[in-house]
């Protein structure tokens, strides 16, 4: 043998390893920023592959930190030859034994070197078995420093002789569960010691999932020097349901458990981290944790945005272990693929498993988004024929989102617009969740949802709010919808009419929801706000020919903003202009009278706005009167002009009447000369005093009155609707003097008076519904006349009914005399004819002329 040539194939051997070396760590410089954590995962490899050929052993780990080292260690086999030459040469052993099967995930090849990322010098200790059955212990310095072939070749040689001149022949009865190996990293920098910490920290977060991965890996334990804490990761191998997988975790003596809900086949397992609940189990988020594991979590894949952790020791990884190739048609390519797609009937079997219990917060793992990979290294349109689409299509027929009514399916649910912003998505889904509308995830959701929900999902955005509000077409369903009183209804409205405004200004005119004073729904740019505020004024538009109830915004809602507005002086021109065009319908008659009885009680408004109509207001009346020979009766009367209209309108549907109201009229002023009294009142004075002899109750005299007929128009006035009723009321001697007792009542007048009593009472509820000062939503009926529930301006109300027909109501049971009573008290009365009408004490008094009231 020629010395110098042998020697000079060890300096090429060596030359050729530096290369090597010197070539992998500066590509390895440039990714530090994202392989804090690959050195403790490439040795926790190591250790496991240690095993990975014995069944029956499991290996545990120490992992410990110190001020300037950090020790590896682990109590797995003994290294081999072919181990040593790969750990100082850089050859892996798979390399050297291609095409031997083995479970090794990879043995001290080019990936080992990545630990250096974290120090070029590392003192390495262990035990060797040879090749012909001895064992020998071993420590020696690894070191890479180096930026040249011409400095790290030595160094190659240099390991090999500390290793050669460090071995030392020991018993094969060895201590086989101690931690024989370990490997010592030399921390230089504070940037080496800053890589070590934020290692650790990745290895804590990751390390159950790769022990649920590999239960041959016992435990894992990472002490801390530098803060004096421990922390230690027990493999129970304990299965909880069929699923989950239970990790001891002990961080300074206080143990807990973490949860690992997996399934696996031969070739793929999935698995994610659930917790514990008083109820069954919540799944907690997944986001920043790789996708990817091959054994060992494939640093990179966070955003791989596969819906839980895809782990397959058959993965082929990309050379920084940061994906996997998905691109080409490569051998490696279509097992990658075919592994991917495996995974995807697991996850099916996994959510058919824990949606039928009682598990939570499925929205941390549905999300099927593309991967943000590079684009060389992932087919998309595979991705999504094979692996995004069949997902969606099976979460969308999964009950897995929580809804206030249970588990409901995604296809079912309709989740608050991904679009807006978060403050906007709780307001929409308060909004819709009032409309009662669609099935929504529970509140504490919709943001984890909006996250993760695709194209194909239902959702709520505005113009949906929009068309769920208007189709509640009015006020009255709108109100039973939300079932809120009506103020109430009107702040929420005024809240949600705000919210669309500001979200969709430009379209917001044309969306019919906001209501009139009809309570219809009607759009912006139709609708004026209410300046007039006379809502008499109002019913005689309505009656001339124009409603202004279905122009103007509805009193109970206040909108500052709105740009139209209308006054008194715009009613009072339209008025003008309807009367003036003098067409022959009775509501234009009623309208006028209205109009009049108005200006008596309005003169100085009735000068000012309706000049033309106030100067020529008996003309006016007298047009509207058909009736000749009332008209010359009405014209020779004392009797003021509002006065007339009072009457034409009570008696506007029966004009024979005018000329009987005339006639008494004229029989009253007759009356009046003759005991030389000037009005009623003083006349009842002068009756009075004349019948001393009169029976009186509560010394007050009453004059005789002369007995009628009951009629069915009395029933009714009495509110009486059975015979037992008019039997109660004849015993009342003052009120049984006033009727002839020899007239019997028949059924078809019972049934009359019922009639009568039931439409008025109908009709007044439905006008006091509508009227902007009462709130009728917790009316009930105290009594076949009396109403309670209602509220006036905020105050408790009771009101007694009463049909006004026969142009009289006598007032003769005790619930409504109680009623009437209360402070808080009204009598209303209805004809069926005119609108109801609140019957004061103003307006008794003035129809009676009582100017003496005993008190």
């Amino acid at each position: 043998m020629i010395e110098s040539i042998e020697q000079g194939r060890k300096e090429d051997g060596s030359r050729s390893i530096a290369d090597k070396i010197k070539s992998r760590l500066h590509d390895l410089d440039k990714t530090v920023e994202t392989n804090y954590g690959r050195w403790a995962w490439e040795l926790l490899q190591n250790a496991k592959d240690s095993i990975s050929d014995n069944l029956d052993s499991r290996v545990s780990i120490q992992i410990e930190l110190f001020s300037g080292s950090v020790i590896f260690r682990h109590n797995g086999s003994y290294f081999k030859e072919l181990d040593i030459r790969g750990l100082i040469n850089q050859i892996s052993s798979k390399e050297v034994e291609e095409g031997v099967q083995t479970r090794n995930t990879g043995r001290f090849g080019t990936g080992f070197l990545t630990t250096h990322l974290l120090s070029r010098k590392v003192e390495i200790s262990g035990i060797v078995k040879t090749t012909d059955e001895e064992f020998h212990s071993f420590n020696f310095l690894l070191d890479r420093e180096g930026k040249t072939t011409a400095i790290l070749a030595p160094k190659v040689e240099a390991s090999w002789k500390g290793f050669q001149e460090s071995t030392k022949q020991i018993n094969s009865a060895y201590d086989k569960n101690a931690f024989n190996t370990s490997f010592r990293y030399l921390l230089g920098t504070e940037e080496q010691q800053g890589i070590a910490t934020k290692g650790i920290v990745e290895f804590s977060k990751l390390i159950p999932f790769v022990l649920a991965f590999i239960p041959k890996i016992k435990a894992v334990e990472i002490i801390d020097n530098l803060v004096n804490t421990s922390l230690k990761f027990n493999n129970t191998q304990e299965v909880i349901d069929d699923v989950i997988t239970r990790i001891e975790k002990n961080e300074n003596g206080h143990i807990s458990d973490i949860l690992i809900a997996q399934l696996k086949n031969d070739k793929v397992s999935i698995a994610t981290e659930v917790k514990k609940t008083d109820t069954g189990y919540s799944i907690k988020s997944m986001k920043d944790v790789p996708k990817l594991f091959c054994d060992f979590p494939l640093i990179g894949t966070e955003n791989f945005h596969f819906p839980v952790i895809v782990n397959s020791f058959y993965f082929s990884p990309q050379t920084e272990r940061d994906g996997i190739w998905l691109k080409g048609m490569d051998e490696e390519v279509v097992d990658n693929q075919q592994l991917l797609e495996n995974s995807i009937q697991l996850f099916k079997d996994l959510i058919n498993k824990i949606a039928e219990k009682n598990y939570v917060d499925f929205y941390n793992i549905v999300t099927t988004r593309i991967p943000t990979t590079d684009e060389r290294y992932l087919d998309k349109n595979w991705y999504i024929a094979n692996i995004q689409e069949p997902l969606r299509e099976f979460l969308k027929q999964a009950k897995i989102v929580e809804t206030s009514h249970g588990s409901a399916t995604i296809g079912d649910v309709y989740f608050p617009d991904k679009n807006l912003n978060k403050e906007a998505r709780e307001i929409i889904w308060q909004f819709s969740s009032d409309l009662k509308e669609h099935k929504l995830p529970i509140k504490e959701h919709i943001q984890k949802w909006a996250d993760v929900i695709w194209s194909d999902c239902s959702t709520v955005d505005i113009n949906d709010l929009v068309t769920d509000l208007k189709g509640k077409e009015n006020i009255f369903t709108l109100i039973e919808t939300l079932d809120l009183d009506e103020s109430e209804m009107f702040e929420w409205l005024k809240e949600c009419l705000v919210f669309i405004q500001e979200n969709n200004a430009l379209n917001y005119p044309t969306y019919e929801i906001i209501p009139n004073q009809e309570g219809v729904f009607k759009t912006s740019k139709e609708l004026f706000l209410d300046e007039i505020d006379d809502d008499q004024l109002k019913r005689i538009s309505k009656l001339a020919g124009f409603s202004y109830y279905e122009k103007l915004v509805h009193q109970g809602l206040f909108l500052e903003e709105h740009p139209q507005k209308k006054n008194i002086e715009n009613i009072a021109t339209k008025i003008t202009s309807l009367i003036n065009d003098e067409n022959e319908s009775e509501d234009r008659s009623l309208a006028i009278t209205m109009l009049i009885e108005w200006f008596g009680d309005n003169e100085a408004k009735g000068k000012e706005y309706f000049t033309s109509l106030y100067s020529k207001k008996e003309k006016l009346l007298v047009d509207t009167i058909k009736d000749k020979e009332s008209l010359f009766l009405i014209l020779n009367s004392e009797i003021d002009i509002a006065e007339i209209a009072d009457l034409v309108s009570q008696v506007r549907n029966n004009p024979h009447q005018i000329r009987e109201s005339i006639n008494r009229a004229k029989e009253l002023d007759d009356l009046l000369r003759e005991y030389g009294a000037s009005n009623v009142a003083e006349l009842k004075e002068l009756i009075i005093s004349r019948c001393e002899n009169t029976p009186t109750v509560n010394n007050t005299p009453q004059v005789p009155i002369e007995k009628v007929e009951i009629t069915q128009e009395v029933l009714s006035s009495l509110g009486v609707t059975t015979p037992q009723e008019l039997e109660e009321v004849l015993k009342n001697k003052s009120i049984s003097e006033q009727f002839i007792h020899t007239s019997i009542p028949t059924t078809e007048m019972f049934q009359y008076a019922q009639e009568k009593i039931e439409r008025a009472k109908n009709n007044i509820i439905d006008y006091l519904r509508e009227h902007k000062d009462y709130d009728c939503c917790d009316l009930e009926e105290l009594a076949p006349t009396v109403l309670g529930g209602i509220k006036k301006k905020g105050l408790d109300l009771l009101i007694v009914v009463r049909p006004s027909d026969n142009k009289q109501v006598i007032i003769y049971y005790d619930s409504e005399k109680d009623s009437l009573d209360y402070e808080n008290a009204e009598l209303w009365v209805e004809d069926g004819k005119t609108i109801p009408n609140h019957l004061t004490l103003g307006k008794i008094l003035k129809n009676t002329g009582i100017t003496r009231i005993p008190v």
